[in-house]
């Protein structure tokens, strides 16, 4: 009896020395893990909000800018915008709604655009860059057995600044083919002969307030019976300056050729 509790105890003691040395070093190795694991965690942590703390600081250094419209449309203000440094405004594009400008509802779907031209103090200047109508209000106007008739052209104004111009007519029955063009030739020549006798800032305020559509619809409506006529799209394309560079360069390369 004495032999075999010998045997048994040694056989224990064998078996529980060789668990301990087959856990402990395993557990070992898992508890290093995990405390990597929590090391990389707390860096990675910090590093965050490191960033997130670079990132807030950039925007406190930043000054918010009062962005006002052109003087043709009383110098309006149309939004603000931050910046850390002035010059960064320079080109930067606004696009307000006509809305922003007059206060009626009803022009909400006329999107314009200005381009800051330049910052004094915390007031950022525009310039007039174009407009453009919704795409959803025009679909809206489409009426069955109606005809949709569009021109695109440009155009130059009194002070040689170029622009791109498409108007849209609404007719109240289908037109033929020959009223269309009719229709197309009258809307140019509308268009054309506002544009001589107007300077830039003329021109503009009678394309986004609606009155240069009104003379349109008043030029084309002898020609079919007119729902409704508006310029629904327009785009600054050059200033004087580059119209009468390439002018210019025109006149010196047909004398070159003579």
């Amino acid at each position: 009896m004495k032999r075999a509790a010998h045997v048994t105890m040694f056989l224990f003691d064998t078996f529980d020395v060789g668990a301990v040395h087959r856990v402990g070093p395993a557990t070992n190795s898992s508890f290093s893990g995990l405390n990597f694991q929590k090391e990389c965690d707390t860096q990675m942590s910090s590093r965050s909000r490191q960033a997130a703390a670079r990132t807030r600081d950039k925007w406190r250094e930043k000054v918010w800018y009062q962005v006002l419209a052109p003087e043709y449309f009383d110098s309006k203000e149309i939004g603000t915008t931050p910046a850390g440094n002035p010059e960064l405004l320079i080109g930067r594009t606004v696009t307000p709604t006509l809305y922003d400008l007059t206060g009626d509802f009803d022009k909400i779907h006329v999107k314009l655009r200005f381009k800051i031209l330049e910052v004094t103090g915390q007031q950022a200047m525009t310039v007039f860059y174009g407009h453009e109508w919704s795409s959803d209000y025009l679909r809206g106007l489409v009426k069955r057995g109606t005809s949709r008739i569009d021109w695109i052209g440009p155009i130059l104004t009194k002070d040689d600044y170029l622009m791109r111009i498409s108007v849209i007519v609404f007719t109240h029955t289908r037109a033929k083919t020959s009223q269309e063009h009719a229709v197309r030739k009258a809307v140019e020549r509308v268009i054309r002969a506002h544009a001589k006798k107007h300077t830039f800032d003329e021109l503009v305020t009678k394309v986004v307030l609606g009155d240069l559509a009104t003379e349109v619809y008043e030029g084309v409506k002898k020609i079919i019976p007119i729902r409704q006529c508006e310029i629904r799209k327009s785009k600054v394309l050059k200033g004087p300056e580059e119209v009468r560079t390439r002018r210019a360069r025109l006149r010196r390369g047909s004398t070159s050729k003579e």
